[in-house]
């Protein structure tokens, strides 16, 4: 048998193959339980990877990562591919499969292929959720969202924070959130745009000033004026649904979403407004000798008094 575990959500597809292995070993063993590096695959090496149980073991479970690796076994692995004994379990388990190859498609022809999505913002709130009542502590719906904006989609990261919040604290908090979880950099700049939009002006000279210490003013403020892009796209974008913008825009839906209450509220004259004392700011930070520094706080500060 060949189970197949692809997709752009690495910690998915490690996490599955986690799950296969676990249920092997607690059926047949630890014995059985072979893993290759596809990178260390030869030709004369192939034959005893395929092999059926041996007299160590009664069953055999092969654990195949990396085949990007080494591209030229991937012709003769598919070939000896239809001849895997019964004996023998086969995961092939890589995050990166190249769609291109022939490899690829006589796997999700012949296999038991299993292709692993990216979770949607909604999805993972749910999922930091259970995360945390998995390891005995409890995470609301508003914590949950603010830690995904806070940290990111990469689940990776998600399940360390999470980790940690719990530890802790078992009912994490907003401010547990925002004492152990560093901002991203995209986050870092949705909550300088969020207090300003917010007329939060002290709020906005506590992170500037924060900011300052160890963040590029430039590379912040191209973040924020993709922000500000976004917004811009959404509150233009009429009745429109949020799948519909993306696809259209090149925005992914996750921002999409995000953006669309902001944007509903501030009403398309101040998105317009907004835009034009980016643009400003955009044009004084490359025409200027100005503090970048001092552009951006006084551009976050129009927006703040509009």
């Amino acid at each position: 048998m060949i189970l197949t575990l692809t997709g752009e959500n690495s910690f998915a597809v490690a996490a599955a193959e986690r799950q296969l292995v676990a249920a092997f070993v607690e059926k047949h063993g630890a014995n059985g339980v072979e893993r290759v590096d596809a990178e260390d695959l030869t030709l004369a090496r192939l034959p005893d990877l395929l092999q059926g149980a041996t007299l160590f073991a009664s069953a055999r479970l092969v654990v195949l990562k990396n085949l990007g690796a080494n591209k030229s076994m991937l012709e003769p692995l598919m070939q000896a591919l239809g001849n895997v004994p019964d004996g023998t379990t086969l995961i092939i388990a890589d995050a990166a499969l190249d769609k291109r190859t022939k490899l690829y498609k006589f796997l999700k022809a012949s296999s038991n292929f299993k292709e692993f999505t990216a979770l949607s913002d909604q999805q993972l709130a749910a999922w930091v959720q259970g995360e945390a009542t998995r390891l005995g502590g409890a995470l609301g719906s508003p914590e949950a969202r603010f830690l995904v904006e806070r940290a990111g989609r990469d689940q990776w990261r998600l399940a360390n924070e999470i980790d940690k919040l719990v530890h802790y604290q078992k009912e994490v908090s907003h401010g547990a959130i925002e004492l152990l979880v560093e901002p991203t950099p995209e986050g870092t700049a949705f909550e300088l745009l969020d207090a300003a939009l917010a007329g939060k002006t002290a709020e906005l000279a506590r992170l500037v000033g924060a900011l300052k210490v160890n963040e590029d003013p430039y590379k912040l403020f191209g973040l924020l004026a993709s922000q500000v892009h976004a917004l811009a796209v959404v509150a233009t974008a009429g009745g429109r649904t949020p799948d519909t913008i993306a696809k259209d825009s090149g925005l992914h839906p996750f921002v999409v979403r995000k953006t669309q209450t902001a944007a509903r509220r501030l009403g398309g004259a101040r998105v317009e407004r907004i835009a034009a004392d980016v643009a400003t700011c955009d044009a004084q930070l490359k025409s200027t000798s100005t503090d970048p520094w001092d552009l951006l706080q006084l551009c976050l500060q129009k927006i703040a008094a509009k």
